[in-house]
């Protein structure tokens, strides 16, 4: 919808986050929005068995399941063979997707593709826990697996990512994240 308004060269990014952590903060951040995650004592109970406390189509479940996909608009797939179609497709509308666990490198690779001078981009903690907490790797695989589409989105932005990246050069990208950092 946003393409119809926009000007035809106009440049498209976004953001991604690991839905290994980005469920623990949805969980915490939306518990009152969410009728899963409301109905549920805990992250723990939830994710030891979901559909207990997931209906789908509840007004607010969209924050308990796939909330990155629910956000890009892409359409809930009939079966996990269209996933692949689905992502080329959106990889074509938006060329840079940002990584939420790497950010200082992805607002390097923003800045160059979108012909900013080094100043034009300062980094500041905004809107986050000061430390959130460490999931046990068995709570991150199970994350993982209930939002297995914001997975699929995730490893494939993840891969287009850093195959820029590596377009860009690894050691320039370290170097002017550290800058951008100090």
């Amino acid at each position: 919808q946003v393409q119809r308004v926009m000007p035809n060269d106009s440049f498209y990014f976004s953001i991604v986050r690991d839905p290994g952590s980005l469920g623990e903060s949805a969980f915490s951040y939306f518990r009152a929005a969410a009728p899963a995650f409301r109905r549920s004592p805990s992250l723990a109970a939830f994710l030891a068995s979901p559909w207990r406390f997931f209906r789908p189509g509840l007004r607010g479940n969209h924050y308990a399941r796939n909330l990155q996909w629910f956000d890009f608009g892409l359409p809930e797939p009939a079966a996990p063979a269209e996933v692949p179609a689905l992502l080329e497709r959106l990889g074509r509308v938006f060329p840079l997707v940002l990584l939420a666990e790497r950010f200082d490198e992805s607002l390097v690779l923003l800045r160059h593709r979108l012909c900013w001078p080094r100043d034009a981009v300062d980094v500041f903690p905004h809107n986050s826990r000061a430390a959130p907490p460490k999931l046990p790797e068995s709570q991150v695989r199970r994350l993982r697996r209930w939002n297995w589409l914001d997975w699929a989105l995730y490893l494939h932005f993840n891969r287009s990512f850093w195959r820029q990246a590596e377009e860009f050069g690894l050691p320039r990208l370290r170097e002017e994240a550290a800058a951008l950092r100090a």
